[in-house]
């Protein structure tokens, strides 16, 4: 048994190494695919390999900047609102807990750029691309639920889900799906999600903390940028409906729409 232990101990050096290169290289991998998925449902809605590696890393430099769209801090809803709230007869608290309200940079500005910019090359027709941005706004509106001291938080997987079901039936055509399936996921999400919510009665002051903090409440449309957001929304949702497409497209998906390499 002693003549054993310097072998086991021998053999454990070089294990050992391999579960540490395992270790580091394991965050890698997971930053490569993500970053070679991202570019290929860049690559899927009509850009260049180019301008989809620039569209990703600007867009996760992108997640770190948050635009303010109101100087200061908010407090209670504007006049206007007020007046549409007592109109229609809606009870609502109308003061709520100090928030701050901005816009992400990668996972807003940037996506609502790539959908006007899909829309300017004629990948998909304007009339297409709002049904299909409404269509996924009702689900998520639904689907959003506001949480203190959180924000406004929505099951991951009905976004980008949604988007691809809708735009494989509006398509109608296998070339237009993933672009349709990128407008109707990033910008349903953000109407839906995002700014319907924000503009119903009711869900600013639902967001309060739930003790007493004298901070505003920091709150970004487009979510936490890329890993939480309307980019990474649009994304899936491209991916999801290339999919779709490929299993029901078969020769015809290989003509126009190219797979991973």
């Amino acid at each position: 048994m002693d003549g054993c232990r310097p072998v086991f101990e021998f053999l454990l050096i070089p294990l050992a190494l391999v579960g540490l290169l395992l270790l580091i290289s394991t965050p890698l991998i997971v930053i490569y695919l993500f970053v070679r998925l991202t570019e290929e449902a860049l690559e899927q809605v009509g850009f260049g390999h180019w301008h989809a590696s620039l569209m990703v890393f600007g867009s996760v430099l992108g997640s770190l900047v948050d635009i303010p769209i109101h100087s200061g801090v908010i407090e209670g809803y504007p006049s206007w609102f007020l007046d549409m709230m007592s109109s229609m007869s809606i009870a609502a608290p109308v003061e709520f807990h100090p928030i701050v309200l901005s816009v992400n940079l990668g996972g807003c500005v940037i996506p609502l750029l790539i959908s006007l910019d899909i829309l300017r090359r004629g990948r998909t027709s304007l009339s297409k691309a709002s049904a299909a941005t409404l269509l996924v706004a009702i689900v998520t509106y639904q689907s959003a639920l506001p949480v203190a001291n959180e924000g406004i938080v929505l099951p991951v997987y009905v976004p980008p889900a949604t988007a691809a079901v809708v735009a494989v039936i509006l398509s109608r055509g296998y070339r237009s799906a993933p672009s349709l399936a990128y407008i109707g996921g990033s910008m349903g999400t953000l109407l839906g999600a995002d700014v319907f919510n924000l503009l119903t009665p009711g869900v600013l002051p639902a967001l309060a903390p739930p003790v007493e903090v004298s901070r505003a409440l920091p709150l970004s449309i487009g979510g936490a940028g890329v890993f939480d957001g309307i980019f990474l929304t649009g994304i899936l949702a491209v991916l999801l409906a290339s999919l779709v497409v490929c299993i029901l497209g078969g020769a015809t998906c290989r003509r126009n729409i190219p797979l991973l390499r």
